[in-house]
């Protein structure tokens, strides 16, 4: 952070964030989309069987949260490779990182090789144990003890930023993989080999990066999550979550 600082002020802190916002809108709404769509066919199966599996309800879940971040992850990468230019001081500004990166490489310059996939390898274990802990803290705590009144915001928010915060712990490795090879897709020839030159600098290095990464994903969740629950009622999708 300090160097980042010096380099540009506080707003090089910053950098990469337009094109973040524009990037992340169509991206978290095909994800939720996608989602809870799919919860709720998989909810619909699991309430016709006669003696459902004990773990049904959470296998819904995660192959929810699975499909639904496979169909995101698409959208993600384009935007995910131009703001880590940025905030790797490759370019100055989000529109001459487009122009310069398209005319070097083409369409392909937002597609490197292994981007779609090392996106999903990352994207998709995230968020089966967000989703999964989310729904575990909303099941088993923030829906218990309200008077019938309606699950508080301020519970919400905090299941959903315990639930980021635990989500972003556990697939930090995976983030280290994704964000070498997509920031420079020449130095390593696939996945498996980023990860190998990765665990040569000792297993440390697949957490490097854990504390800002928690530190953004933390509020985010627990300020996304209270939006979450607000829009699932305003667009009439509230009911209770299946489990």
């Amino acid at each position: 952070a300090k160097e980042l600082i010096k380099r540009g002020g506080v707003g090089e802190l910053y950098s990469g964030v337009a094109v973040t916002v524009l990037g992340s809108m169509p991206s978290v709404g095909l994800y939720f989309g996608v989602y809870h769509y799919c919860k709720k066919k998989g909810s619909e199966i699991i309430s016709k069987t006669d003696k459902p599996h004990p773990l049904a309800a959470t296998a819904n879940i995660a192959l929810a949260a699975a499909v639904g971040n496979t169909v995101a992850s698409f959208s993600r990468v384009p935007y995910e490779v131009v703001k880590q230019k940025l905030q790797t001081g490759a370019y100055s500004s989000t529109l001459t990182a487009i122009t310069s990166m398209y005319s070097l490489s083409g369409a392909r310059a937002f597609f490197p090789k292994g981007g779609v996939g090392i996106q999903m390898i990352r994207d998709i274990p995230y968020a089966v144990f967000t989703l999964l802990a989310y729904e575990f803290l909303q099941g088993n705590w923030a829906e218990k003890g309200n008077g019938g009144g309606g699950t508080p915001k301020w519970k919400n928010m905090v299941a959903g930023a315990a639930a980021g915060g635990f989500g972003s712990l556990l697939t930090n490795p995976m983030d280290v993989v994704k964000t070498r090879i997509q920031t420079d897709p020449t130095m390593y020839n696939g996945i498996v080999d980023c990860a190998i030159s990765t665990l040569a600098e000792g297993p440390g290095a697949f957490m490097r990066g854990s504390v800002p990464r928690l530190l953004h994903k933390i509020p985010a969740n627990g300020l996304f999550f209270v939006c979450y629950e607000i829009f699932r009622k305003v667009l009439g999708v509230e009911g209770p979550p299946p489990r």
